[in-house]
Protein backbone atom coordinates (compact mmCIF):
# COMPACT_ATOMS: atom_id res chain seq x y z
CA UNK A 1 0.00 0.00 0.00
CA UNK A 2 1.35 3.39 -0.86
CA UNK A 3 1.88 5.72 1.84
CA UNK A 4 -0.89 8.10 0.71
CA UNK A 5 -3.37 5.31 0.34
CA UNK A 6 -1.81 4.61 4.20
CA UNK A 7 -2.54 8.11 5.47
CA UNK A 8 -5.99 8.47 4.01
CA UNK A 9 -6.36 4.90 5.37
CA UNK A 10 -5.43 5.92 8.64
CA UNK A 11 -7.41 9.19 8.65
CA UNK A 12 -10.61 7.38 7.97
CA UNK A 13 -10.07 5.13 10.90
CA UNK A 14 -9.66 7.87 12.90
CA UNK A 15 -12.72 9.55 11.87
CA UNK A 16 -14.70 6.19 12.87
CA UNK A 17 -13.16 7.00 16.92
CA UNK A 18 -10.11 4.41 16.54
CA UNK A 19 -7.31 4.73 18.68
CA UNK A 20 -3.59 6.14 17.24
CA UNK A 21 -1.98 2.97 18.45
CA UNK A 22 -5.02 0.59 17.15
CA UNK A 23 -4.42 2.23 13.31
CA UNK A 24 -0.91 2.16 13.66
CA UNK A 25 -0.71 -2.08 14.04
CA UNK A 26 -3.51 -2.37 11.08
CA UNK A 27 -1.78 -0.30 9.21
CA UNK A 28 2.11 -1.02 10.00
CA UNK A 29 3.56 1.89 10.50
CA UNK A 30 4.91 3.08 13.70
CA UNK A 31 2.13 4.92 17.16
CA UNK A 32 4.19 8.23 15.94
CA UNK A 33 3.24 8.58 12.36
CA UNK A 34 -0.12 7.62 12.75
CA UNK A 35 -0.29 9.98 14.90
CA UNK A 36 1.13 12.69 12.71
CA UNK A 37 -1.13 11.88 10.15
CA UNK A 38 -4.31 11.88 12.12
CA UNK A 39 -3.27 14.78 14.81
CA UNK A 40 -5.88 17.31 13.53
CA UNK A 41 -8.75 15.42 13.42
CA UNK A 42 -11.01 15.90 16.29
CA UNK A 43 -13.03 12.84 17.94
CA UNK A 44 -16.51 13.14 19.48
CA UNK A 45 -16.76 13.45 23.10
CA UNK A 46 -18.40 10.19 22.92
CA UNK A 47 -15.12 9.00 20.95
CA UNK A 48 -13.46 10.01 23.51
CA UNK A 49 -15.35 8.18 26.52
CA UNK A 50 -15.29 4.97 24.39
CA UNK A 51 -11.37 5.29 23.90
CA UNK A 52 -10.66 5.80 27.36
CA UNK A 53 -13.03 3.09 28.61
CA UNK A 54 -10.80 0.76 26.54
CA UNK A 55 -7.66 2.13 27.42
CA UNK A 56 -8.62 1.06 31.44
CA UNK A 57 -9.77 -2.55 30.25
CA UNK A 58 -6.82 -4.81 30.35
CA UNK A 59 -9.43 -7.37 28.42
CA UNK A 60 -10.22 -5.53 25.33
CA UNK A 61 -7.35 -6.25 22.72
CA UNK A 62 -7.81 -10.12 24.32
CA UNK A 63 -11.61 -9.94 23.74
CA UNK A 64 -11.23 -8.54 20.44
CA UNK A 65 -8.68 -11.44 19.22
CA UNK A 66 -10.81 -13.89 21.34
CA UNK A 67 -13.99 -12.88 19.03
CA UNK A 68 -12.04 -12.68 15.59
CA UNK A 69 -10.17 -16.31 16.76
CA UNK A 70 -14.11 -17.54 17.12
CA UNK A 71 -15.04 -16.31 14.19
CA UNK A 72 -12.80 -18.24 11.94
CA UNK A 73 -13.30 -21.25 13.99
CA UNK A 74 -16.77 -20.49 12.84
CA UNK A 75 -16.02 -20.14 9.50
CA UNK A 76 -14.27 -23.34 9.06
CA UNK A 77 -16.70 -24.97 10.46
CA UNK A 78 -19.70 -24.03 7.96
CA UNK A 79 -17.21 -24.68 5.38
CA UNK A 80 -16.71 -28.32 6.50
CA UNK A 81 -20.30 -29.32 7.05
CA UNK A 82 -20.82 -27.54 3.56
CA UNK A 83 -18.69 -29.76 2.17
CA UNK A 84 -19.53 -32.80 4.12
CA UNK A 85 -23.30 -32.21 3.08
CA UNK A 86 -22.19 -31.68 -1.27
CA UNK A 87 -20.36 -35.26 -0.50
CA UNK A 88 -23.45 -36.86 1.26
CA UNK A 89 -25.53 -35.92 -1.83
CA UNK A 90 -23.60 -36.90 -4.56
CA UNK A 91 -24.49 -38.12 -7.74
CA UNK A 92 -27.94 -38.49 -8.24
CA UNK A 93 -29.55 -41.89 -10.13
CA UNK A 94 -32.50 -41.36 -12.45
CA UNK A 95 -34.49 -42.69 -9.87
CA UNK A 96 -33.76 -39.93 -6.98
CA UNK A 97 -33.90 -37.25 -9.58
CA UNK A 98 -37.60 -38.30 -10.19
CA UNK A 99 -38.34 -38.08 -6.77
CA UNK A 100 -36.75 -34.82 -6.35
CA UNK A 101 -38.50 -33.67 -9.55
CA UNK A 102 -41.70 -35.08 -7.60
CA UNK A 103 -40.89 -33.15 -4.89
CA UNK A 104 -40.00 -29.41 -6.18
CA UNK A 105 -43.66 -29.60 -8.52
CA UNK A 106 -45.35 -30.21 -5.03
CA UNK A 107 -43.66 -27.46 -3.94
CA UNK A 108 -43.45 -25.10 -6.44
CA UNK A 109 -45.13 -26.22 -9.28
CA UNK A 110 -48.82 -25.08 -11.19
CA UNK A 111 -51.55 -26.93 -10.00
CA UNK A 112 -53.96 -25.12 -10.77
CA UNK A 113 -53.59 -24.63 -14.69
CA UNK A 114 -53.93 -27.01 -17.51
CA UNK A 115 -50.70 -27.64 -18.24
CA UNK A 116 -47.67 -28.68 -16.08
CA UNK A 117 -45.10 -25.80 -15.33
CA UNK A 118 -42.94 -24.05 -12.84
CA UNK A 119 -41.73 -21.08 -11.24
CA UNK A 120 -38.68 -20.04 -9.66
CA UNK A 121 -36.13 -17.39 -9.24
CA UNK A 122 -33.30 -19.49 -8.05
CA UNK A 123 -31.21 -20.53 -11.36
CA UNK A 124 -30.66 -23.76 -9.89
CA UNK A 125 -33.74 -25.01 -9.14
CA UNK A 126 -34.67 -24.16 -12.44
CA UNK A 127 -32.29 -25.93 -14.05
CA UNK A 128 -33.49 -29.19 -11.48
CA UNK A 129 -36.35 -29.31 -12.58
CA UNK A 130 -35.82 -28.66 -16.79
CA UNK A 131 -32.91 -32.03 -16.06
CA UNK A 132 -36.17 -34.00 -14.30
CA UNK A 133 -38.17 -32.79 -17.41
CA UNK A 134 -35.38 -34.00 -20.22
CA UNK A 135 -33.69 -36.86 -18.30
CA UNK A 136 -36.73 -38.65 -16.48
CA UNK A 137 -39.89 -37.62 -18.72
CA UNK A 138 -38.05 -37.10 -22.13
CA UNK A 139 -38.74 -33.88 -23.18
CA UNK A 140 -36.78 -31.62 -25.12
CA UNK A 141 -36.72 -27.51 -25.17
CA UNK A 142 -38.59 -27.72 -27.82
CA UNK A 143 -41.20 -28.68 -26.12
CA UNK A 144 -40.93 -25.80 -23.24
CA UNK A 145 -42.57 -22.59 -22.63
CA UNK A 146 -40.15 -19.88 -20.60
CA UNK A 147 -41.85 -16.52 -19.66
CA UNK A 148 -39.86 -13.98 -17.41
CA UNK A 149 -41.90 -12.33 -14.20
CA UNK A 150 -40.48 -8.92 -13.57
CA UNK A 151 -41.25 -5.97 -11.60
CA UNK A 152 -42.24 -3.12 -13.54
CA UNK A 153 -39.73 -0.91 -12.42
CA UNK A 154 -37.28 -3.18 -14.25
CA UNK A 155 -39.32 -2.99 -17.33
CA UNK A 156 -35.88 -1.00 -19.18
CA UNK A 157 -33.76 -4.19 -18.66
CA UNK A 158 -35.92 -6.63 -19.90
CA UNK A 159 -33.89 -7.92 -21.91
CA UNK A 160 -30.82 -8.49 -20.13
CA UNK A 161 -33.41 -10.12 -17.73
CA UNK A 162 -34.21 -12.42 -20.87
CA UNK A 163 -31.04 -12.98 -21.94
CA UNK A 164 -29.53 -13.72 -18.25
CA UNK A 165 -32.33 -16.76 -18.05
CA UNK A 166 -31.24 -17.88 -21.39
CA UNK A 167 -28.05 -18.29 -20.49
CA UNK A 168 -28.59 -20.07 -17.38
CA UNK A 169 -31.16 -22.75 -19.18
CA UNK A 170 -29.36 -22.89 -22.33
CA UNK A 171 -32.58 -22.26 -24.31
CA UNK A 172 -32.92 -19.79 -26.97
CA UNK A 173 -34.80 -16.46 -26.53
CA UNK A 174 -36.85 -17.65 -29.29
CA UNK A 175 -38.88 -20.04 -26.72
CA UNK A 176 -39.47 -17.10 -24.00
CA UNK A 177 -43.32 -15.48 -24.03
CA UNK A 178 -43.74 -11.79 -23.77
CA UNK A 179 -42.69 -11.11 -20.20
CA UNK A 180 -45.19 -10.28 -17.42
CA UNK A 181 -45.06 -7.29 -15.17
CA UNK A 182 -45.81 -6.88 -11.74
CA UNK A 183 -47.94 -3.19 -11.74
CA UNK A 184 -47.02 -2.57 -8.28
CA UNK A 185 -43.62 -0.33 -7.86
CA UNK A 186 -41.38 -1.34 -5.31
CA UNK A 187 -40.61 2.21 -3.11
CA UNK A 188 -37.49 0.45 -1.54
CA UNK A 189 -34.28 1.66 -4.20
CA UNK A 190 -31.87 -1.48 -4.09
CA UNK A 191 -28.11 -0.77 -4.21
CA UNK A 192 -27.01 -3.31 -7.02
CA UNK A 193 -30.66 -3.75 -9.36
CA UNK A 194 -28.59 -5.67 -11.67
CA UNK A 195 -28.57 -8.69 -9.68
CA UNK A 196 -32.37 -8.50 -9.83
CA UNK A 197 -33.65 -10.57 -12.69
CA UNK A 198 -37.27 -11.63 -11.58
CA UNK A 199 -39.03 -14.99 -11.52
CA UNK A 200 -38.58 -17.53 -14.95
CA UNK A 201 -41.72 -19.57 -15.42
CA UNK A 202 -41.54 -22.85 -17.48
CA UNK A 203 -44.06 -24.59 -18.81
CA UNK A 204 -44.76 -27.69 -21.03
CA UNK A 205 -46.74 -27.46 -24.25
CA UNK A 206 -49.79 -29.83 -24.35
CA UNK A 207 -49.04 -31.53 -20.94
CA UNK A 208 -52.88 -31.91 -19.74
CA UNK A 209 -52.26 -35.63 -19.11
CA UNK A 210 -48.84 -35.18 -17.64
CA UNK A 211 -50.50 -32.76 -15.04
CA UNK A 212 -53.00 -35.52 -13.96
CA UNK A 213 -50.05 -37.85 -13.91
CA UNK A 214 -47.84 -35.62 -11.76
CA UNK A 215 -51.06 -35.06 -9.11
CA UNK A 216 -50.97 -38.76 -8.88
CA UNK A 217 -46.94 -38.62 -8.33
CA UNK A 218 -47.42 -36.16 -5.81
CA UNK A 219 -50.34 -38.64 -4.11
CA UNK A 220 -47.73 -41.11 -4.27
CA UNK A 221 -45.16 -39.04 -1.66
CA UNK A 222 -48.04 -37.86 0.35
CA UNK A 223 -49.38 -41.82 0.92
CA UNK A 224 -46.15 -42.22 2.51
CA UNK A 225 -45.96 -39.75 5.08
Amino acid sequence: MAKSKEKLKARELRAKGESIKSIAKKLRVSSSTASLWCRDIKLSQEQIKTLEQHSKDPNYGKRLAYSLKQQAERSKKIQILKETGVKEIGNLSKRELFLVGVSLYWAEGFKKDSQAGFASSDPNMINIFLKWLTDCLNYSTQDLSLRVTSNISHQYRIMDIQNYWSTITKISIKNFQKPFYQKVKWNKIYENPENYHGVLRVKVRKSTDLLRKIQGWIEGLSNNT
